[in-house]
């Protein structure tokens, strides 16, 4: 099953942030607790960690303002389950 690369909340603001960097390329492997994600808000930067370890399907490129909360990317358990996706 796949799992939702979500953006966080940074302190007490609900404001849109930037995602600055992808850490891990499309179609990448990434393990649990790894970096994939730098994001910013309000001159915070934080680090998104993986939730799981799969394959890395990205939906929202870098340079672009995401909202809180927001699916920025998906990790998918399979290669399958990624290709199946990237169709999408």
């Amino acid at each position: 099953m796949a799992t939702n690369v979500v953006i966080p909340k940074l302190g007490m603001s609900t404001e849109p942030v930037n995602l600055v960097e992808w850490r891990a390329k499309e179609g990448g492997r990434v393990e649990k607790g790894s970096v994939v994600l730098v994001v910013e808000a309000e001159k915070i930067s934080h680090d998104v960690e993986a939730e799981a370890s799969g394959f890395l399907h990205i939906l929202v490129e870098a340079g672009n303002e995401v909202s809180v909360g927001s699916t920025a990317a998906v990790i998918a358990e399979t290669e399958e389950e990624l290709k199946a996706l990237q169709k999408g």
